[in-house]
């Protein structure tokens, strides 16, 4: 019994300068975090990654040209920028605010694919966007867009894997086909006819 009083006695008297400590602990973390985040640069998503809140995934293929030659700004660490899309939210208005944390200026925004990736679906986004002048630091780099043969799957069945390279290709075929077919895209992307001229344009298809 005197054990637990004197314990008891003890955290009572103790517990304003625990509490002190643990503020100023908080407080020095906060701050030495701030240039870890500088130097990370944007998240990659602005809710968790749970079935409770993520309805499909996004990936966003954002494109550019440089010197008359195909871009595309991959990230760091994985193979293409993947995002979860909240609940309720329009995908097309989601990719401009993701692609806004970089930042980056996007020209065209325009769903070229979807496929099915371990019980996930996955639409892909297509972002025309205005070369970068400068990124945050081990975000996204720029990579020379090489051509790749398409993804093929059996008349029933998905491909059995869809490389990161087959995914651009498709959306760049389709962005040929827009440029000579939708008067919009004609507009943003006249300086692209060219670039895009090389590439059999082709509608939007399923993927897997």
């Amino acid at each position: 019994m005197a054990r637990g009083r004197s314990s008891a006695g003890t955290r009572g008297s103790a517990q304003p300068g625990a509490a002190a400590t643990r503020r100023e602990v908080a407080q020095g973390a906060r701050r030495s975090l701030v240039p870890l985040v500088e130097r990370m640069g944007p998240p990659v998503s602005r809710l968790p990654w749970s079935p409770d809140f993520v309805v499909q995934s996004l990936e966003i293929l954002s494109l550019c040209q440089r010197d008359g030659a195909l871009r595309w700004l991959k990230p760091v660490h994985a193979d293409s920028l993947r995002v979860g899309l909240p609940r309720g939210v329009a995908p097309g208005d989601f990719v401009v605010e993701v692609v806004g944390w970089y930042p980056l200026a996007p020209r065209l925004v325009h769903s070229t694919s979807w496929r099915s990736e371990e019980g996930t679906v996955v639409l892909t986004y297509a972002v025309v966007v205005d070369p970068p002048v400068a990124l945050p630091p081990d975000s996204l780099f720029e990579l020379p867009v090489e051509r790749a043969a398409l993804a093929r799957g059996g008349s029933v069945s998905a491909p059995a894997r869809i490389a990161v390279a087959a995914i651009i290709e498709h959306a760049l075929r389709h962005l040929s086909w827009l440029v000579s077919d939708d008067p919009a895209v004609a507009t943003v992307l006249s300086d692209w006819r060219d670039l895009l001229a090389p590439y059999q344009p082709e509608p939007f298809r399923a993927l897997g």
